[in-house]
């Protein structure tokens, strides 16, 4: 059942609490309009250039959603006001380096892993498997809040995502049971897309429900575009390395990604969906718990079912009409034998296992053992969605990779 305590940690409860105390907190997300966030960061850090202006849609929907759907405490308003400002600055210094390096554009890299699902299949584990091969370079999360470097002075971004990082996960340190955020571990690589202010990782931070929806009506190609270039900062900092990479939200995009990056390596992983949403929920909950005065549990729950069950269906028609090639692996393989489970897709792509990678791997795996930093159980129930909405809505998905129908048992639990 869904804990009777609040699951907030102490530190956010007392910023919270103190909210009380202070002027109408309101208007640090929702006060500006788009053309004055954007021209009071251009301001903070001297550049103007934010290249093409399709993004601004995106972060007008979310500005709308915030109003809307959203009742944040004062965390949650500092928490996405950070990550606005960020995103658009992020997006000018991308523009710049672009204009300054247009070389590092040209060149195509070394064909990337990037490793997709469901979420809460194995995705996280498995990729930062696949990150202790030093022929692989994942992408730590001061890289992926931080991804161009300034132009001007000092690279500060690994300092100043270090204090981010510690500030943020203080008032988050509830989640690690559920899934560690690190300034020090290899992170996802949807938040890359925040640029574009077309992502979900925006949902991930706050209950934007009504953002949601647009999100999922709109053309995907874009984004991928601008994610590739992106990229390929990162590859020219380290040309030999292979990009290994990891998003949940990529498994209904792969026409997108096959397009922009017809060379990459697609990964997906599978897991019985009852388990997933499971997880998942008890994932977005505690999120939204931290920056939300009220959770609305079982909207929440339907948003999720609604976007997995789009990504899903879009992930099977694709690979049907257009015969895109992926490499599949179950959950239940990574907890048998995941180093085995790695060795089985090196040897489909031609990739050698050298001693060094095969040690450092199976070190990994002896330091990281499941449940590690403990576990967190809900039924499904808890959260308004009976087992047979969800095997209703991934009933084709289970049918195609085996995963077994509900039986009587399951009925309403």
């Amino acid at each position: 059942m869904l804990p009777s305590s609040h699951p907030v940690p102490l530190p956010a409860r007392i910023l919270n609490a103190a909210a009380g105390f202070l002027p109408d907190h309101r208007d640090l997300v929702i006060g500006p309009d788009v053309s004055e966030y954007m021209e009071s960061v251009s301001r903070r850090i001297g550049l103007s250039d934010y290249g093409d202006g399709y993004f601004k849609e995106g972060f007008e929907r979310l500005l709308e959603s915030y109003r809307a759907d959203t009742d944040l405490t004062l965390v949650g308003e500092i928490l996405q006001r950070t990550a606005i400002e960020r995103s658009l600055e992020n997006r000018l210094r991308y523009i710049e380096y672009r204009r300054k390096n247009p070389e590092v554009f040209q060149r195509r890299p070394v064909p990337p892993i990037i490793v997709m699902g469901l979420p809460r299949s194995g995705t996280t584990f498995l990729h930062r498997l696949l990150g202790a091969d030093p022929r692989n370079r994942g992408l730590y999360l001061w890289e992926l809040i931080h991804p161009a470097p300034s132009m001007n002075g000092p690279d500060r971004r690994r300092f100043v995502a270090a204090i981010e990082s510690g500030i943020a996960r203080s008032l988050m340190i509830h989640m690690d049971h559920i899934h560690v955020i690190a300034d020090s571990e290899y992170e996802e690589c949807i938040w890359l897309t925040l640029t574009t202010f077309h992502s979900l990782a925006f949902y991930v931070m706050a209950p934007v429900f009504s953002y949601v929806e647009w999100f999922r009506r709109q053309p995907q190609l874009r984004i991928y575009e601008e994610y590739l270039e992106l990229l390929k900062i990162f590859q020219a900092q380290t040309p030999t390395r292979r990009l290994t990479l990891k998003a949940p939200a990529h498994t209904g995009s792969l026409p997108e990604i096959r397009r922009v990056i017809p060379e990459a390596i697609l990964v997906q992983t599978h897991r019985n969906p009852l388990d997933v949403m499971n997880s998942l929920n008890s994932l977005m909950y505690f999120a939204h718990c931290t920056v939300s005065k009220q959770v609305d549990v079982r909207k929440m729950a339907e948003c999720n079912l609604g976007i997995l069950e789009s990504e899903i269906q879009r992930n099977l028609l694709s690979r049907k009409d257009s015969g895109i090639a992926v490499h599949d692996i179950f959950y239940e393989e990574i907890l048998v034998d995941p180093f085995a489970v790695v060795l089985k897709l090196y040897n489909a792509h031609g990739i050698e296992m050298t001693p060094e990678a095969e040690n450092r791997m199976r070190q990994f795996i002896a330091m990281n053992p499941q449940h590690k930093h403990g576990t967190h159980k809900y039924r499904p129930v808890d959260f308004g969605i009976p087992k047979t909405r969800i095997a209703d809505a991934f009933h084709e998905y289970m049918k195609e990779f085996g995963y077994n129908a509900l039986n009587k048992n399951d009925i309403g639990s």
